[in-house]
């Protein structure tokens, strides 16, 4: 029997024992004409091709070539199911699809999803049976940039910083049987001054009954309590803890949380979800952790992959990256232009690595990317923030999408607006409502300087502290002329974080024959001993900017052209990882 690839639970955060994995082996058909839905591809029409779930359409490890991504993409599926593996409901899950997605079960329509990075999530027990069943799906993704698509080229337009795109289902596939009611979500919110852990649980419906909520740390039960569903869609149970073992990265220790509903007593669902009892803020210029001072020492983290390109080829592999970070010295990922799988999340969350999670942007400004965005960017943050890894929100990156905030007021409002919609949905973290320069909103200054773009990183940070409407770039850059913080805007009393810098290119054993030319900040070094004089003159200017509360070095790898990771695309260094970690942690060690 054939090994299924990426085997393992793909929702840590919300586990259940019963569950059936989907991925391996998939039916393909390309539709360049957009005949299927007209013929009639959603039911009993077997594909030619075939492709390995879940790695992209064109991924090496998809089996799919695809050197001109097609538009529109159908999967087929048969599958045989037991009658046991069937609930009163039971849902299709697909972790992530780009871009739009249409499902059927036996030839019925059972759900629609757009959006690339969050859920597709479908209540298909009315169309299964037990017995043989057919799964379609049709994919569609357009090259177009008023659609959220990250770092992913379209069309003929590509920029030195766009990769190739990924189309089609790029994370799990897996059914899972449930009772009528069940628990949807569970997050939590901790406050050292009330010692109170507040938890609150989401459910499919409105539920009248109880929950029952328990935290445990390995065996020992810490509190119990019950609380009422009031016939409401989700919950609040405080449980009262005194000194709890608190999540860091130095202690990365996860609690276990046990949440049941209960209905006349009885058990109506029960979910377990890991829960590191931590508490983000910022105060006096600097980012708080557990009310103490955290300087961020944060790598750029673009999430291309080996062979799967935004799918790793394992779980192992997702791990090693987290590991890799860390090695190299760095306490944070900032997970670029991608919102990640939530198996790397879970394991930034076992290994104690603090993340950003930013919202792949989209670069033109219209109806369709708002509503797109701030609908996706709302089930980001609802499928993510029970993640104790996960310290702040960036919903836009240097005015990607919005690029005109200085002269549109609609732009700007969309910014600040998708920023105050963050805040509602999760008041327990930083947020960054746009990254790099053009400040309107959040908890965080944050800009991106490179030695390369123009001279010395220091003066020009300290020309924008005594000016923070200054212009970050110049007059004549690519994306024009940009000021540190837009009019009106007040930057005092924010930390102040580098959140791009270093950039340094090299080119290593491991990089491919270009197919387009390089790029990097700056000239490229020739050697590796070169390569280190750079990096530690790049490290010794943000370690000399005493008023920086943090940093962020791009990048972790190379991805394509792009080559200025510290490792090669294939995470080998390009530099020995412990002179390269002695670097970085040096930079506010003694902040």
């Amino acid at each position: 029997m054939d090994r299924i690839p990426r085997p393992e639970y793909p929702r840590p955060q919300l586990v259940r024992p019963r569950w059936r994995c989907l991925n391996g082996p998939w039916q393909l058909a390309f539709d360049a004409s957009d005949r299927g839905l007209r013929d009639g591809w959603e039911c009993g029409r077997p594909f030619e091709q075939r492709i390995q779930v879940p790695y992209p359409v064109g991924a090496p490890l998809s089996g799919v070539s695809a050197p001109e991504p097609p538009a529109r993409v159908w999967y087929r599926r048969e599958l045989d199911v037991r009658a046991d593996e069937l609930g009163p409901r039971t849902r299709l899950h697909v972790g992530a699809c780009d871009f739009e997605t249409h499902v059927f079960v036996n030839g019925r329509d059972v759900g629609r999803h757009r959006g690339g990075y969050t859920p597709v999530v479908c209540e298909a027990g009315h169309a299964l049976h037990a017995g043989s069943n057919e799964i379609v799906l049709r994919v569609e993704d357009r090259d177009t940039w008023t659609q959220p698509r990250g770092k992913q080229a379209a069309g003929a337009f590509r920029t030195p910083v766009d990769y190739d795109p990924v189309v089609g289902v790029w994370q799990s596939v897996w059914l899972e049987p449930l009772p009528e009611v069940s628990i949807d979500e569970v997050w939590t919110r901790w406050s050292a001054a009330s010692g109170e852990l507040a938890v609150h649980v989401a459910f499919s419906e409105p539920w009248s009954g109880e929950v029952e909520v328990a935290l445990f740390d390995g065996e020992s039960e810490l509190a119990r309590e019950r609380g009422a569903g009031l016939g409401r869609p989700e919950a609040r149970v405080p449980l009262r803890l005194s000194g709890p073992r608190l999540w860091s990265p130095s202690d990365p220790h996860l609690h276990a949380l046990e949440v049941t509903l209960l209905a006349d007593g009885r058990e109506a669902d029960r979910v377990t979800s890991p829960c590191g009892v931590r508490e983000v803020g910022c105060d006096g210029g600097r980012v708080l952790l557990n009310g103490a001072p955290l300087y961020l020492r944060g790598v750029l983290d673009q999430g291309y992959f080996p062979g799967g390109w935004y799918a790793a080829a394992s779980d192992g592999d997702l791990r090693r990256d987290v590991e890799l970070v860390r090695s190299l010295g760095f306490n944070c990922a900032r997970k670029h232009q991608k919102l990640e799988d939530p198996r790397w999340l879970h394991w930034a969350d076992r290994l104690g690595l603090l993340v950003w999670s930013e919202m792949p942007s989209g670069r033109d400004f219209t109806t369709a990317l708002v509503s797109d965005l701030a609908r996706e960017w709302t089930e980001a943050v609802r499928r993510d923030r029970a993640h104790a890894c996960i310290v702040a929100w960036v919903p836009f990156n240097e005015s990607w999408g919005a690029w005109n905030q200085a002269g549109r007021p609609e732009e700007r409002a969309f910014v600040e607006g998708v920023a105050g919609l963050t805040r509602a949905l999760d008041p327990t973290r930083l947020v960054v409502a746009n990254d790099g320069w053009e400040y309107a909103a959040g908890d965080l200054w944050t800009l991106h300087l490179y030695e390369g773009e123009s001279e010395g990183v220091r003066e020009r940070l300290a020309a924008l502290l005594a000016d923070p409407h200054a212009a970050v770039l110049p007059q004549g850059h690519l994306l024009g002329e940009r000021v540190a913080a837009l009019p009106g805007a007040d930057v005092s009393g924010l930390p102040v974080l580098l959140t791009e810098c270093g950039g340094i290119g090299f080119a290593s054993v491991d990089t491919p024959a270009p197919g387009e030319p390089a790029f990097a900040y700056g000239a490229l070094p020739k050697t590796e001993a070169e390569l280190e004089v750079r990096i530690r003159a790049a490290a010794e200017i943000v370690t000399s900017c005493q008023e920086l509360a943090g940093f962020v070095w791009t990048q972790l790898s190379d991805v394509q052209q792009e080559i200025n990771g510290l490792v090669s695309f294939e995470r080998r260094p390009k530099l020995p990882v412990e002179r390269l970690a002695a670097i970085f942690r040096r930079i506010g060690a003694s902040g």
